[in-house]
């Protein structure tokens, strides 16, 4: 199926964004009583990393986590920014580890980071995101956006199974948004060149490709008992949004949604657990569609796909490629299981 012309691509845009709009900003989020039903269960001995920690829905998340007795591997750039957040916990509860997450060499070091020494993580938050505007590389070679909110988590958490560092019945939560509803998964779209570059595309086609991962994950760690979802936040008024979209918050800022909010359901998965869901997003504590528009029940590119491009990328980059689904670890697969 081809996708609709421009035109009626942006009509429909409109259309739906406009018919969401009160359910993903903070009126949805009252309506549905949240408030109401705050998580109380305890993670008290839990060991919870959460990349991105040092602002947005990272930070809340991770704040969240430590108030209900988890210790908190809270991953971010900024130094300082770790420690005022450690402050505001109790003591122990937050653990700085700094870490560029556009470097991909730094974060595939991190399963061995001595900050991980001894432990195990049993919830996994991937909700590092950039939105970035003007094309911009890292040292590597690749758009920035792209590095931050896909190949890092792909590297990281492979890198993780692989060095042992996920507990047996962890929980993967890959923080999405609904940018992912106007494209299908591909990959034409990921590490988009200078030229060509959309950063409004280039971050709507990783949210898709998180959501694949999620997925993927799902069969891949079946052995360990993981969980994985994919989890939309609503509308929230981040540094993010403040940055990268100055006129949606203009226009929409009254009733976003605070960054706790928009975290409530990252919490809340990690405490209940439910039962997973296939090519669907969580949001405001249930499983939603995935998709709203016809052209993207239709992907560009497979899941093999995607993780051929991953693989090629950490390659190119001299790592080895850890994380399931990659070739080197699919052809020993086959090895053991003619």
């Amino acid at each position: 199926m081809a996708e609709p012309p421009p035109l009626q691509a942006l009509i429909g845009s409109l259309i739906f964004y406009g018919r969401v709009a009160p359910s993903f900003t903070r009126i949805g989020y009252l309506a549905r009583g949240l408030p109401l039903r705050p998580v109380k269960t305890r993670a008290d001995g839990q060991v919870w990393l959460v990349s991105g920690a040092t602002g947005g829905l990272g930070l809340a998340t991770a704040r969240r986590a430590a108030r209900r007795g988890a210790t908190v591997l809270a991953v971010g750039r900024n130094r300082g920014a770790l420690d005022r957040l450690a402050a505001t916990v109790p003591t122990g509860a937050i653990v700085p580890v700094v870490c560029d997450l556009s470097d991909m060499r730094a974060v595939a070091a991190l399963p061995a980071a001595p900050e991980l020494a001894a432990r195990t993580v049993d919830v996994l938050v991937n909700n590092i995101g950039v939105l970035i505007r003007d094309f911009s590389r890292t040292p590597d070679g690749l758009e920035t956006s792209y590095a931050t909110n896909l190949l890092g988590h792909h590297i990281l958490t492979g890198g993780l199974v692989a060095a042992g560092r996920l507990a047996r019945g962890a929980v993967i939560l890959n923080v999405v948004s609904g940018g992912l509803y106007s494209v299908p998964l591909n990959t034409r779209m990921l590490n988009i060149p200078e030229a060509l570059y959309n950063g409004f595309a280039a971050y709507a086609s990783h949210k898709r490709a998180q959501l694949a991962l999620t997925d993927h994950w799902r069969g891949e760690f079946a052995d360990l008992g993981v969980r994985t979802y994919a989890v939309h936040p609503g509308w929230a008024d981040t540094p993010g949004v403040r940055t990268s979209l100055p006129v949606f918050r203009r226009l929409l800022g009254p009733i976003l949604r605070d960054a706790l909010q928009g975290a409530d359901t990252i919490d809340w998965l990690a405490a209940a657990r439910p039962p997973e869901a296939i090519d669907q997003v969580w949001f405001d504590r249930r499983p939603r569609p995935a998709h709203a528009f016809a052209h993207t029940r239709k992907p560009a590119a497979t899941t093999a796909q995607l993780l051929d491009v991953l693989a090629a990328d950490v390659a190119r980059l001299g790592l080895a490629d850890k994380s399931p689904g990659s070739p080197r670890r699919n052809a020993a697969a086959r090895q053991r299981h003619p």
